[in-house]
């Protein structure tokens, strides 16, 4: 009885951080995208906990499977079966869920690399944009909005504060967004940023 209860425990426990750790990462790039401060932290801080409790409850499982070998049911290899899946889910699935597959699809995209920053900015096929930056000491930002196109100039309508190094009226010209317009500064930023296409990652 004693041994049924602890099994019971066992597998609610588990069956709770994995749940977590799959929420989680399913769904980063929302909480990444909407949620900022404490909360984003908490929930970032919680993957890699969640992930080292089921290893541990994995292993431990695998111990306790084999000192009652001759004992075993399906219930009491539960636990340790559902932490193995989730570990082989995280370090070898080829596919993977992802909540950005909710959103509409990418029509282009361009990408800027600095030496402590970078951002990408994907323009989607339902007209809305968004641009990610992140750089070092934890730097992480996102700006959403509108885009419209005429031609090869791109018009930009910021959900909040406008993106400086783009303003709000683009050129898309030589493989460049070249910002064009009373909205942008060209004496601070006097050449493109933002390159066409994935990111290099060459700096």
């Amino acid at each position: 009885m004693q041994q049924t209860s602890k099994t019971k425990r066992s597998l609610i426990l588990t069956t709770i951080i994995c749940s977590v750790y799959l929420l989680l990462t399913i769904f980063y790039h929302h909480i990444d995208k909407y949620l900022s401060d404490i909360v984003y932290w908490g929930l970032t801080a919680l993957i890699p906990v969640t992930f080292v409790a089921i290893f541990v409850f994995g292993i431990k499982g695998i111990i306790e499977i084999i000192r009652n070998h001759k004992n075993l049911s399906l219930k009491f290899c539960l636990p340790t079966i559902i932490c193995s899946i989730t570990i082989l889910y995280a370090l070898f699935s080829p596919y993977r869920l992802d909540s950005e597959k909710l959103e509409s699809d990418v029509e282009f995209r361009a990408c800027y690399e600095g030496v402590q920053n970078q951002a990408h900015i994907l323009f989607r096929k339902d007209k809305t944009f968004e641009l990610h930056w992140s750089g070092a000491f934890g730097y992480n930002e996102w700006r959403t909005g509108k885009w419209e196109r005429a031609g090869n100039v791109l018009t930009l309508k910021y959900d909040g504060k406008k993106v400086e190094q783009l303003g709000e009226e683009i050129l898309i010209s030589k493989g460049y967004l070249n910002p064009i317009g009373k909205s942008f500064d060209k004496k601070k930023y006097p050449y493109p940023m933002f390159y066409l296409g994935f990111c290099k990652h060459e700096n």
